[in-house]
């Protein structure tokens, strides 16, 4: 059931909900986080002109708005998923539009995506065995010529893991193993010695993107909108310290693989902490920093009402990640500069389908999530 808006001040990130990737306008990038008794429920920004949020049951969702059959499934596949963290909500989210459901371009991009996880797994892992072997002194130049993918390749290699093995003292399957479960871990963010960055470390680059744009945005085109978006940029640019900190620790501990080895238990799991956090951290963003892409080929009253767009889904800091008032701050810039939320508000009262707002992210989703 609805339990009515709320100053929304979340303490962690599990409780500020990971943001979906819906196509009808009003839940599009709302947050999904399990509530009490593991109940699903969807945190739905700027339904009036207050501030605040609703906690909204998800069973009384589809009361409130007319959803799109992309929705209705994507729905059904995140409340069959264990847990709300972005990766499992990312997983869902190609599920869906690989079906086709949010229309073709969409379904390419997904599959796209999923093929460059494959790739990007596949590099992170061949990385990490010239690592391992580098740290006990196995350099191989006849494996380095043969490639990794061909037969001799992976004689040579195996032969040459067996050995490090042994130097490290474990079991061979212990150390493939061991590999394997860092370049699942590792490979959404990069090794630092990757000739290509994983997706969050491009989801950062693009971060750093958008905050200038924010910047200049302001700059140029004095307006009441100028507040918001260099509220927008303040926001980001905190995302982006905290971000660029647990990046270069995390890739730091990968980076000692010899250490890491030796005190695999809690090394791991500082590794496995920090990657974590990253992805709730730029959970949101990539959504925001696309759209503002997008908006570039556009005139400055589109730009501005894409900059208050999305300072309705801006992902805020929880409390224990800021020591900044982000919530006070937000509360203030909406209320300068009188900020109007029209177009969310007329699809949820009229129940009609926005079809414009739905092309717009439909547009949004043809982009690799």
């Amino acid at each position: 059931m609805l339990r009515g808006a709320t100053e929304y001040a979340p303490s962690t990130f599990e409780e500020r909900g990971a943001a979906v990737a819906f196509t009808t306008p009003l839940l599009s990038q709302t947050r999904v986080r399990r509530g009490e008794r593991s109940k699903l429920e969807v945190l739905i920004p700027s339904l009036s002109q207050g501030a605040g949020i609703y906690v909204v049951a998800w069973k009384a969702v589809p009361e409130m708005v007319t959803m799109t059959m992309h929705d209705r499934y994507l729905h059904e596949l995140i409340v069959n998923e264990e847990s709300c963290s972005p990766h499992e909500i990312r997983r869902a989210t190609l599920k869906a539009a690989r079906r086709g459901l949010a229309g073709p371009q969409a379904a390419q991009a997904a599959r796209r995506a999923l093929d460059e996880d494959e790739e990007q797994g596949t590099l992170t892992h061949y990385l990490l065995i010239l690592a391992i072997l580098k740290a006990v002194g196995l350099e191989s130049p006849d494996m380095l010529k043969a490639g990794i993918g061909t037969e001799e390749g992976q004689r040579l290699t195996r032969q040459l893991m067996t050995r490090a093995a042994g130097s490290l003292r474990l079991d061979a399957t212990v150390l493939y193993a061991r590999l394997a479960e860092i370049a699942d871990v590792a490979s959404p963010v990069g090794l630092a010695q990757s000739p290509r960055p994983g997706r969050l470390l491009r989801c950062l680059s693009d971060l750093k993107i958008f905050k200038k744009g924010m910047e200049d945005w302001a700059e140029a085109v004095p307006s009441d909108t100028s507040p918001v978006a260099l509220f927008c940029a303040e926001v980001a640019q905190h995302t982006i310290g905290i971000g660029e900190t647990v990046v270069r620790d995390f890739q730091r501990r990968i980076e000692a693989i010899g250490p890491l080895m030796r005190d695999w238990d809690n090394e791991m799991l500082r590794i496995r902490d920090h990657a974590t956090r990253l992805a709730w951290l730029l959970d949101g963003w990539s959504h925001i920093t696309g759209a503002w892409d997008v908006a570039q080929s556009e005139d400055s009253h589109q730009q501005a009402a894409t900059i208050n767009d999305l300072f309705r889904i801006l992902p805020l800091l929880p409390r224990q990640e800021s020591s900044r008032d982000l919530i006070g701050d937000a509360k203030r810039v909406s209320s300068s500069s009188q900020r109007r939320s029209v177009r969310a508000l007329e699809d949820w009262r009229t129940g009609a389908m926005d079809l414009e707002a739905i092309r717009r992210i439909e547009a949004l989703k043809a982009r690799s999530p």
